[in-house]
C-alpha cells in the first residue's frame, strides 16, 4: 500500500509541470483592421509580406479600398507591431507613417504620396 501511495505521488509530482504548461499556453487569436496607403498589386504583395512577421497568421490588403485585415496571436506579436513592419516596408498605416527611407525604395509606380492613381 505504501508503495502504491508514493507511486501516486510521482505520478502528480510528474504531472504538475505539464499541467502548468497547459493552463499557460493561451493562444488568444485577435483580428485587426485598418488603412493602409497603397497603389496596386504590387503594393498588395509588399504590404502582405512585411505583415507576416512572427505571429501573423493572416495578412489581407485590398487595393480598392486601402483596408488591412489581419488574424495574429496577441501572445506573440501587437497590433502596433504590424502598423510598424508595414511602415518599415515604405507604407504609411492610419497609425504609424511610412519610413521615409524604405518610401524612396518604392518603384515610381508604387509612389501614393506622389499623385499616382490607384492600378
Amino acid at each position: 500500500m505504501k508503495t502504491y501511495k508514493n507511486l501516486i505521488y510521482i505520478l502528480f509530482l510528474v504531472a504538475i509541470p505539464f499541467l502548468a504548461k497547459a493552463q499557460k499556453s493561451d493562444k488568444s487569436i485577435a483580428t485587426c483592421e485598418f488603412t493602409v496607403q497603397g497603389v496596386c498589386e504590387m503594393c498588395k504583395e509588399r504590404i502582405e509580406e512585411a505583415a507576416l512577421i512572427k505571429g501573423v497568421k493572416m495578412a489581407e490588403w485590398d487595393n480598392s479600398t486601402g483596408v488591412f485585415k489581419a488574424v495574429y496571436r496577441e501572445d506573440k506579436v501587437t497590433e502596433k507591431e504590424i502598423h510598424e513592419a508595414i511602415a518599415m516596408a515604405g507604407h504609411a498605416t492610419d497609425q504609424v507613417p511610412a519610413d521615409s527611407e524604405a518610401y524612396d525604395r518604392l518603384p515610381k509606380c508604387c509612389a501614393y504620396n506622389d499623385g499616382i492613381d490607384k492600378h
